[in-house]
C-alpha cells in the first residue's frame, strides 16, 4: 500500500468511527418513559438516558396546577393563643401534639397530618406543623441572668434599683406557696424584705460607697449588719441592715402569668471590698410549672393528644 492509500485509508477509517458514534449517541438519546411500582401500581413519568434513570420531579408541573396536591409547611407563632388558633384551623382527628420540655429552648409542635391511628392506620407525610418556641420574659431573663453573681456593692445597688418593681412586698406569709414557707422555716429567715427596705438598703449601699468596712456580721435571724466607717466626717460607724430573703414576682414566659419566688440575699467581705448576690430558690420548679400549663391549656383547647418529646 502506497502512502498515498494508506493516507486515504486512514482518513475513511476515522469517518467510520465519527459516523458510528454518532449512530450511537442518536440511538441512546433520552427518551421519557413511565415506569409502574409493582406493590402499589404507581405509574411515575421517568427519563431513561445514558447515565441511568431519572424519575420527573414533581415540582416541574407544580406551576401548572390549580392548587397544591397537599398541605405542607411549618407555621411558627409567636402568641401561644395563635398556636391554638393555627392548630383549631386545621387539625384533624389523627393530629398529634408534641412538647419539648428543654429549660434552654421549650417548645410546642403541633404535626397537622400526622400518621393515622393504630398498627394499620395509614401513614402521611407529617409535613405540615405549627411550632411555638416558648418566649421568656424580659423579667425572667434579667434576673436568671444575674442569679449567683457576685456583684461589688455598687453594682447590686444599681441592679436593685433597675429591678425594684418585680419585688413583691409580702403583707402575708401565708400567701406564699408552701415550698416557699417551708424554705423560709428551713433558713430560719423572720423577715422578708419589701420593695421599700430594699430601696433603703440601695440608696444605703450608695451612700456608703467610698467607706471602709469595719464589720459584716450575720445575724441570728437570718439577716446581716454591715457598719461602715465614714472617710469624709468622723469615725463613727453607720449600720445598713441588709435582709436575709425578699420575694420577687415575674412571669417565666411572655405575655403569661406571674409566678413568686423566694431569693436569698447573701455577701461576703472581701479584699476589694463587700460582694452582694442572691440566689433564686428552686426556679426549675417554677419554670416546670409554667410550661406544664402551657401545654395543658393547648391540649384541651384543641382537644389533642400530647407527648413529651419531638415527632419524628
Amino acid at each position: 500500500m502506497t502512502a498515498t492509500e494508506a493516507a486515504i485509508h486512514t482518513t475513511r477509517v476515522g469517518e467510520l468511527i465519527t459516523e458510528s458514534l454518532k449512530a450511537s449517541e442518536e440511538y441512546q438519546k433520552p427518551v421519557v418513559i413511565s415506569i409502574t411500582e409493582p406493590s402499589s401500581g404507581l405509574k411515575v413519568d421517568a427519563i431513561l438516558a445514558r447515565d441511568g434513570l431519572r424519575a420527573v420531579p414533581k415540582a416541574v408541573f407544580d406551576e401548572y396546577r390549580n392548587a397544591p396536591e397537599r398541605r405542607k409547611g411549618t407555621s411558627t407563632l409567636t402568641r401561644l393563643e395563635s398556636l391554638i388558633d393555627h392548630i383549631n384551623r386545621f387539625k384533624d382527628s389523627d393530629s398529634v401534639l408534641f412538647a419539648h420540655d428543654d429549660r434552654k429552648a421549650p417548645r410546642l409542635t403541633a404535626v397537622l397530618d400526622y400518621h393515622s391511628q393504630g398498627a394499620d392506620g395509614a401513614p402521611r407525610f407529617g409535613q405540615h406543623r405549627s411550632v411555638f418556641a416558648f418566649p421568656l420574659s424580659d423579667e425572667w431573663k434579667a434576673w436568671i441572668a444575674a442569679d449567683g453573681k457576685k456583684m461589688p456593692m455598687i453594682e447590686f445597688a444599681e441592679f436593685i434599683e433597675e429591678r425594684i418593681t418585680d419585688i413583691e412586698t409580702v403583707d402575708n406569709i401565708d400567701d406564699l406557696s408552701s415550698g416557699i414557707r417551708e424554705y423560709i422555716g428551713a433558713a430560719r429567715i423572720s423577715n422578708i424584705a419589701s420593695a421599700s427596705k430594699l430601696m433603703e438598703l440601695s440608696n444605703g449601699l450608695q451612700i456608703h460607697e467610698t467607706s471602709v468596712i469595719k464589720q459584716a456580721n450575720k445575724l441570728s435571724s437570718g439577716e446581716g449588719q454591715i457598719r461602715f466607717e465614714s472617710e469624709h466626717t468622723d469615725a463613727n460607724g453607720a449600720p445598713v441592715d441588709v435582709p436575709g430573703l425578699f420575694i420577687i414576682c415575674i412571669p417565666v414566659f411572655a405575655h403569661d402569668g406571674y409566678y413568686r419566688i423566694a431569693a436569698r440575699l447573701r455577701y461576703r467581705k472581701t479584699g476589694e471590698g463587700i460582694m452582694f448576690w442572691y440566689d433564686l430558690w428552686r426556679t426549675d420548679l417554677v419554670f416546670d410549672d409554667a410550661f406544664d400549663k402551657a401545654c395543658t391549656r393547648v391540649k384541651e383547647e384543641t382537644g389533642l393528644p400530647l407527648l413529651v418529646g419531638a415527632p419524628e
